[in-house]
């Protein structure tokens, strides 16, 4: 697993292009419910420190299903020539009162103070992009990565 700072660190063109679909303010982030099937949901991603956080509500079935399976798949909304950001791993709950108040003042929106604030930590990272779309030619551009 690895933090946002070590993918910015191995991948900086990646990360940044990830960011600048993430950043714009809504993902979804996919879910794991109680009986193992799928859940979506929209959030807004926080970039603090070396970390990317979601605030969650702290009564939403999100910090349900995280915090009874930790696995996550995050992807933003599609950008130019249906460009595509996913990331994929586990959650962990931050509890430091000082990096919650960083993220919290890092975020686009006003989180609640009670709300849980969830780090991911990442197991894969897909980024892609058609070129020349609606040609005969179109065709995709992929990375992955994943931490060693």
């Amino acid at each position: 697993m690895a933090s946002w700072r070590e993918l910015e660190a191995a991948e900086p063109e990646l990360a940044a292009a990830g960011w600048a679909l993430l950043g714009r303010g809504i993902a979804y982030l996919g879910t794991v419910r109680p009986d193992g099937g799928p859940r979506v949901h929209p959030i807004t991603p926080i970039r603090s420190g070396d970390e990317l956080y979601v605030s969650v509500g702290s009564s939403t079935t999100k910090v349900r299903d995280l915090r009874l399976d930790a696995r996550f798949a995050l992807h933003a909304l599609p950008g130019e020539d249906d460009e595509e950001f996913y990331l994929a791993g586990v959650v962990r709950e931050e509890t430091d009162p000082a990096v919650k108040r960083q993220a919290h003042e890092d975020a686009i929106f006003t989180p609640r103070e009670e709300d849980p604030l969830m780090a991911f930590d990442i197991d894969r990272c897909l980024w892609s992009r058609w070129i020349n779309v609606g040609q005969p030619d179109t065709y995709p551009e992929r990375r992955v990565w994943r931490p060693s």
